[in-house]
């Protein structure tokens, strides 16, 4: 099992700036997407330097790799994750539909009341997305996550 905890906003950097916290609240966002997709699920979460110029504040990203685990202990697993998140960003491609675990996780936030957001990076925007993410979506891009995010 793969699981990533990148911390951003532990301290801001640049010269007179040494040893300073990002000011604001800090989040937990629990980040998603198809098998298919994990790549850009990490590009996500290991571009530090661009979610600093959005959020105020620190951000640490969680995820939960599905690789060598039955489907119970993997459930299990994404659920501590996603009930201790402040949010569940899923990333949505034209691969989301048919990924029962991706469904799974946002059936999850939506039954734990967890905030959620999918991240529209499909080509065809006509293309099916799973029926948890109707209405969730926004678009692939800093600005609009961290609107997201500044609303936990």
């Amino acid at each position: 099992m793969i699981v990533h905890q990148v911390r951003i906003g532990e301290s801001v950097t640049g010269p007179g700036h040494e040893g300073q916290k990002s000011p604001g609240k800090e989040h937990l966002i629990y980040v998603s997407s198809s098998v298919s997709d994990l790549k850009y699920r990490d590009l996500l979460v290991n571009f530090r330097h661009r979610w600093e110029l959005y959020i105020h504040g620190s951000l640490e990203f969680s995820t939960c790799d599905r690789q060598d685990l039955l489907l119970e202990q993997w459930r299990q697993a994404a659920e501590k994750k996603i009930v201790q998140a402040g949010g569940v960003m899923i990333v949505v491609s034209e691969n989301t539909v048919e990924d029962e675990g991706v469904v799974w996780e946002a059936n999850c936030a939506i039954l734990n009341r967890i905030p959620m957001v999918g991240v529209d990076i499909r080509k065809d925007t006509q293309s099916k997305i799973p029926e948890p993410l109707v209405g969730r979506l926004t678009r692939y891009g800093w600005e609009w996550f961290a609107m997201f995010i500044n609303t936990l």
